[in-house]
């Protein structure tokens, strides 16, 4: 997995056949010098892309691929047979199915013209610059959400890009591998896609037990709506809610407190583990997710990010066309990269809040 570094920036932010050393007698109106323009954004850049991955609600969510497809096993009738002294058994074997991982192209284009570059002052350059690495945290947090509560599926070029279990909607052929200890065999017709009216104890209980009859263990991590927060909070609904402390109360002996970090809201606890708590304003009301997490990165997270097999996961600072004087003219920020479903369909549920009807995709912002 690559990330953007110092020196990547000078390769692609400038035009071909461009002298590095003549950048430092190429200055702003303000006085900086392009040399130390380009290193100050590059260090800035650098440090937005690592921190796409360092967020631990995101790191947590996500793992990183380069590879287009993912394949997987399935669930099928298989078993031993009777020994008989005269005849052999059937031969049996496991079942596979798989999906693709989308790639796309965005363009962030800073608009500097020739103009503007030839009067910009610093704080300009400045305010620019931040705006864009707030346009690149955002697409990056939007797009991950959106594919964790979306149930249909997207095409890629002739595949597609899956859901979690959907009830065997984007590929007939998916069936859950069984587990029989924890709740027997499953269909085609297995859904993680969720209607559940009210945020209520049980029914955080059974979105936990579509997770927990597929093997995952707890403690499980909880996103929900900001706007909903105070019915998670209130324990005569969700029974389980347990409140982080906070340092500027006093707890008595005997009051149980959840023991997560100040990332998180709480914990819900329930038959089969704790629910760490995540509010999001990005989550629109009535919607919520439930899903389990390995750890940062790990494989066997719920989703899976292709990155670019050019630049790596990150934005890069390309040069523009049309290019006068000024290096940066014209320049656009680039990224590359897309989200899908890994390789175990069952890791993630998401739940709308509505008292009839089916699950309906929601609008992230």
């Amino acid at each position: 997995m690559a990330t953007l570094g110092p020196n990547d920036l000078k390769q692609y932010a400038l035009p071909a056949g461009w002298d590095g050393g003549r950048l430092t007698q190429i200055r702003l109106e303000s006085g900086e010098t392009y040399d130390r323009l380009l290193t100050e954004i590059s260090a800035g850049l650098s440090m937005v892309n690592a921190g796409l991955l360092a967020d631990p609600l995101t790191s947590g969510l996500v793992s990183v691929r380069s590879d287009p497809a993912v394949e997987y096993r399935i669930g099928v009738s298989n078993g031993f047979e009777v020994h008989t002294e005269y005849s052999k058994g059937d031969a049996k074997r496991g079942a596979t199915t798989g999906h693709m991982l989308p790639l796309l192209p965005y363009d962030r284009k800073l608009g500097w013209t020739w103009d503007f570059l030839r009067k910009a002052r610093r704080a300009q350059i400045d305010a620019d610059i931040a705006s864009a690495m707030d346009d690149l945290r955002n697409i990056w947090h939007k797009k991950v959400l959106t594919r964790l509560f979306k149930s249909t599926y997207d095409a890629v070029g002739s595949g597609k890009s899956v859901p979690f279990a959907d009830g065997g909607t984007a590929d007939s052929s998916f069936v859950p591998v069984a587990v029989p200890d924890r709740g027997g065999t499953f269909t085609g017709s297995h859904n993680h896609y969720l209607r559940l009216d009210g945020i209520t104890q049980a029914n955080v209980e059974t979105a936990v037990d579509h997770l927990w009859e597929h093997g995952h263990d707890g403690p499980y991590e909880l996103r929900v709506s900001s706007a909903d927060i105070s019915s998670w909070t209130n324990v005569t609904n969700v029974t389980g809610y347990i409140a982080r402390p906070d340092p500027a109360i006093q707890y008595g002996a005997n009051t149980p407190l959840a023991n997560v970090d100040a990332s998180y809201i709480g914990v819900i606890n329930t038959n089969y583990g704790a629910c760490r708590l995540v509010a999001s304003g990005r989550i629109p009301t009535k919607y919520w997710s439930l899903y389990k997490s390995y750890g940062p990165l790990d494989q066997r997270n719920p989703l899976a990010v292709r990155e670019s097999p050019t630049y790596g996961l990150g934005a890069v600072l390309l040069a523009g066309d049309h290019i006068r004087q000024f290096p940066l003219e014209n320049a656009i920020l680039f990224f590359e990269f897309g989200v899908g479903v890994g390789e175990d369909r069952t890791a993630g549920v998401a739940v709308y809040n509505h008292t009839s009807g089916s699950y309906t995709s929601p609008t992230i912002s």
